[in-house]
């Protein structure tokens, strides 16, 4: 969907959830954006080369071998006058993506979950296009914190791997695996009990945006 002011800021909103992707979409049109919208990451870079917006503004996980990392990726370096920002359920890209690493330092990166108002989406937008930075929300001092490892093993478990295909992943043993499962587990503040199923408790977590990564400091 484009809004029809040629006048108006075009923006790119791409992510694989269709609900997430209308109200976003709604949203920023009421702003006074002309919006295009996209539900994967080949579809994203199309709509970009189409309408050569002035923003984009995309999720990371996508749920397929491509992200939003490597979307952003590709737009940074092809389309370098495009402001960019992230809208993600999670406080650091760790969580989201295998390849965090991808993605530019320019990004506006915004949690979901922190979001008040549209204003504030749309604010970061216009930050975007005009290069100006925008501190990184990334949650209260008391939210759980990941090594950016444990970061990938939650990702994993997320997607339904065994502790064997984690074991295979890593290329270490399942004993090994298991040691820091539960040390993940502890990380996290999960009940690891008889009656307990730490997995699922630490998956929801990750789901609803509920843990960080570590950030080293040098």
């Amino acid at each position: 969907m484009t809004g029809s002011d040629s006048r108006a800021l075009r923006v790119v909103v791409a992510d694989d959830d269709a609900f997430t992707v209308s109200l976003v979409a709604s949203g920023l049109e009421g702003q006074g954006f002309a919006v295009t919208t996209a539900t994967s990451v080949a579809a994203a870079l199309a709509a970009v080369e189409e309408v050569n917006p002035h923003a984009l503004v995309t999720d990371l996980n996508f749920g397929t071998e491509d992200s939003g990392a490597d979307l952003l990726d590709r737009v940074g370096r092809d389309f370098p006058w495009i402001g960019l920002v992230v809208l993600t359920s999670h406080r650091s890209p760790e969580l989201a993506v295998r390849n965090p690493q991808l993605i530019p330092l320019s990004v506006v990166y915004l949690v979901k979950s922190q979001l008040g108002r549209v204003d504030d989406l749309a604010e970061a937008v216009h930050r975007a296009i005009s290069g100006q930075p925008l501190e990184r929300l990334e949650g209260a001092n008391d939210v759980p914190t990941v090594t950016a490892p444990q970061a990938e093993v939650l990702r994993m478990l997320a997607a339904g791997a065994s502790t064997r295909a984690l074991a295979e992943h890593r290329g270490t043993t399942v004993r090994a695996v298991e040691t820091m499962l539960t040390r993940l587990f502890a990380a996290l503040g999960l009940d690891t009990g008889e009656n307990a199923n730490p997995r699922v408790a630490a998956v929801t977590l990750w789901q609803r945006g509920g843990i960080r990564v570590r950030r080293h400091t040098a």
